[in-house]
């Protein structure tokens, strides 16, 4: 029988889980593209929690027409709290201020990271950090004894034209940023359990773990270049989920050099919102 901190630890991993795969489901729709329509269609009506949070995380990419807020802000109640964090997440994206009342309300729902989505996208809303970011902001410099001890996977995509070799080179990116945060100390690659916590217990460190995916590559018209991507912040090396981060960036001139742009652009403004984690 669980106890009620294995309870606890299961729903938080079962969240994780859910979450972890929105990022297999990849859309370019617009407000007034049928595959909005569908979306909304699977949001409000699949049986099945990991569609209906699927399709809200997918919501988050369209611009905020009435009809996506609206569904949405409908989807903050759902029953699983996997759906509620995704809906949330994607509203705070949107960017749309009049639900802040329906995310506020979510301070009192019974699962964390349900609540840690609902203070994101409200702080998305009103620091006006939904627009789209073209600069990247400066780098912070580290200083301080160590606290953290955080390890970064290798972020996942199901774009066809990120390959192994830029999901690499965007993990090193990713562990760059990182190390510039203050007091972090980056774990090994394909460190084992046993190894984690023995450092954690040697040097009194806090552990987490970054899983991340580039959910979106988009051409404009206009030949600018947007990404978008996902980060779950989670213990390590437990892994239970403690925040979700998103981040989006557009790169204008139709260069070669945009994608890799847009892509730091993108991971720089999701991992902002690390430090805020951490120190939860």
């Amino acid at each position: 029988m669980l106890g009620m901190g294995d309870g606890l630890r299961a729903r938080r991993c079962a969240v994780m889980v859910a979450v972890s795969l929105t990022f297999a489901l990849v859309s370019s729709a617009r407000a007034d593209d049928p595959r909005s329509s569908y979306l909304i269609k699977l949001l409000e009506s699949s049986s099945q929690f990991r569609v209906r949070a699927q399709a809200a995380i997918s919501l988050g990419g369209v611009d905020g027409s009435p009809a996506v807020v609206n569904a949405l802000g409908e989807a903050l109640r759902d029953q699983h709290p996997a759906v509620r964090a995704a809906a949330a997440n994607s509203l705070g994206r949107v960017g749309d201020k009049t639900v802040a009342a329906r995310l506020r309300a979510l301070d009192k729902d019974p699962e964390e990271p349900v609540r840690s989505a609902a203070k994101m996208a409200l702080a998305k809303i009103d620091s006006s950090a939904s627009s789209v970011a073209t600069t990247q902001a400066p780098a912070p410099t580290p200083s301080g004894p160590p606290q953290y001890y955080v390890s970064v996977a290798e972020p996942a995509s199901r774009v066809a034209s990120v390959d192994h070799k830029a999901l690499a080179q965007a993990r090193d990116y990713i562990k760059q940023r990182v190390l510039e945060m203050q007091g972090v100390v980056l774990a090994p690659d394909a460190e084992g359990s046993a190894e984690a916590e023995k450092v954690l217990k040697h040097k009194r460190l806090k552990g987490y773990f970054l899983d991340s995916a580039i959910t979106s590559v988009e051409k404009k018209p206009d030949g600018a270049t947007r990404v978008a991507v996902s980060v779950i912040v989670a213990t390590y090396p437990g892994r239970d989920m403690r925040a979700i981060m998103q981040g989006a960036a557009t790169v204008s001139g139709g260069g070669s050099q945009d994608y890799g742009q847009a892509l730091q652009g993108a991971f720089s403004g999701a991992l902002r919102q690390l430090p805020q984690a951490m120190n939860r």
